[in-house]
């Protein structure tokens, strides 16, 4: 799995929380297949790198939803993806 499936993921997390304008959660496994990940243990895998890095956070209740964090959005910040 390369970088480019962690920065895609992010960034499409991102677009969906901009439309929002507070804290959301969304889907994980649908931001995946949006970004052309068809596994759900890869989207899996995706997210708990990205959670274990600390740029998304899953939801208390429902395993399947997350929502990004401020350090998530300081590296899309600071890197331009």
């Amino acid at each position: 799995m390369s970088n480019e499936s962690f920065d895609k993921f992010l960034l499409k997390l991102f677009e969906r929380t901009s439309d929002k304008g507070q804290i959301s959660y969304f889907n994980k496994y649908d931001i995946g297949k949006e970004i052309g990940l068809l596994d759900n243990a890869e989207i899996d895998n995706v997210v708990k790198i990205l959670v274990g890095d600390g740029f998304v956070a899953n939801h208390e209740v429902t395993d399947s939803k997350i929502r990004i964090t401020d350090e998530g959005k300081k590296r899309l910040e600071n890197n331009q993806i």
